[in-house]
């Protein structure tokens, strides 16, 4: 059906049916139109949802790819250094244990030429090392 055809058959279908279909487009619109004391219920179990995923194994994983793909980790070696990085409890250089935020924070050390990982070691290790 060539485009000429198809809009005058869609101009005499509309006039043939124009009261049927203003009505079925006037229902379909109150059914989708959602002010926004509707949508707050939404959001929060959106927050909610996103909160939860954030906090499990999968978001974190997820979080830490995109992290280290930012600060030039080679990601074809992810899959394999993931779990090396998140088994590690203590610096392999220095052997202090991982303890949250600060010096004793655990890092993914790796050569910024090639991207490659090297050791997971603390922050003040990793540091030292630039200097």
């Amino acid at each position: 059906m060539s485009s000429d055809r198809k809009k005058q058959y869609m101009k005499e279908y509309w006039q043939k049916n124009k009261e049927t279909l203003k009505i079925k487009n006037e229902e379909r619109r109150k059914k989708n139109l959602k002010g926004p004391k509707d949508l707050k219920p939404e959001r929060e179990s959106r927050r909610e949802y996103e909160k939860k995923y954030r906090a499990s194994d999968e978001g974190k994983k997820k979080r830490t790819y995109a992290q280290w793909k930012s600060r030039g980790l080679n990601m074809d070696t992810f899959y394999y250094v993931y779990p090396i990085y998140k088994n590690a409890t203590h610096c392999e250089r220095c052997n202090v244990l991982f303890e949250g935020r600060g010096r004793n924070q655990k890092c993914m050390d790796h050569c910024h030429a090639t991207g490659m990982f090297r050791n997971v070691v603390c922050r003040n290790c990793n540091l030292n090392v630039i200097k």
